[in-house]
């Protein structure tokens, strides 16, 4: 069993942010020490939503807490998700750096929320900036959406060559892109690592349920803190997230059932 340590949105109700990349890491085994940079009852897509963000003060004084307890000295990986501002970007930051001071070969996975098709942007523009600044550079592995990528490289991306072309432009030493288009019918996950891309087809489906990328990147980290190749645990993380999407479609939320049989 590993230890990881995830930063990202915590909901009373619902499958995303820790609800879900938390449940994935959890499945396989592993401990979590989470840290909510929100607090919602639900996704704010709902008529109804009611939260507010957890101040930086209290998560540091959360961070010193652990480290005093010496529970940051065996981490194996660090997740990051849902940050709201540039100062719970710094913290994420701040985190990471304590992280490896004690455990320097701690992974670092980072799921850069910061919008979707067709929406765009749902993160302030600075939070956003401090992402693309401060955090890809520093990332093992980065799990943009189509959005995402061409966001944070300022190209366009539309296809698995330029998913491949934009993922150069990062400093990243790898980059697991999700939902880049195929065709009408299929859509693809694409890993682009030591000059090697892969890609994976599933088929488009409609209403599917929110935090399917939260559930991809806990996958993903998880399945590396096993040990598991990065290759091997996009493969597997992939096939896991398919089961995920085939059983919660047509649903509001997620069904995380075909975590628990996770081979």
């Amino acid at each position: 069993m590993a230890r990881i340590l995830a930063v990202s949105s915590f909901l009373a109700h619902g499958r995303i942010g820790l609800m879900a990349n938390a449940a994935a890491v959890q499945a396989l085994g592993h401990e979590v020490l989470q840290f909510p940079t929100i607090l919602l009852s639900n996704h704010p897509g709902y008529a109804h939503a009611a939260g507010e963000r957890v101040s930086c003060a209290l998560l540091m004084k959360m961070l010193d807490a652990m480290e005093a307890n010496g529970w940051l000295g065996d981490i194996s990986a660090v997740l990051t998700g849902y940050l709201p501002t540039a100062s719970h970007v710094a913290f994420a930051q701040e985190t990471l750096e304590r992280v490896r001071r004690h455990s320097p070969a701690a992974l670092y996975v980072c799921d850069p929320i910061i919008g979707d098709d067709p929406k765009g942007l749902y993160v302030d523009q600075l939070a956003a900036e401090a992402i693309r600044d401060r955090l890809v550079p520093v990332a093992d592995v980065l799990t943009p959406n189509r959005f995402e990528i061409s966001w944070l490289t300022g190209r366009a991306v539309g296809d698995p060559e330029s998913t491949a072309s934009a993922a150069a432009h990062l400093a990243c030493q790898a980059v697991a892109a999700t939902s880049i288009p195929q065709d009408a019918n299929e859509i693809l996950n694409v890993l682009v690592a030591e000059g090697v891309t892969r890609t994976l087809a599933s088929s488009r489906r409609a209403r599917v349920p929110h935090g399917t990328g939260d559930v991809f990147c806990g996958l993903l980290t998880g399945l590396l803190a096993t040990g598991l190749f990065l290759p091997d645990a996009f493969v597997k993380a992939d096939r896991v997230l398919q089961e995920v999407v085939t059983v919660s479609s047509g649903r509001e939320d997620l069904d995380l059932a075909p975590l628990m049989h996770i081979a």
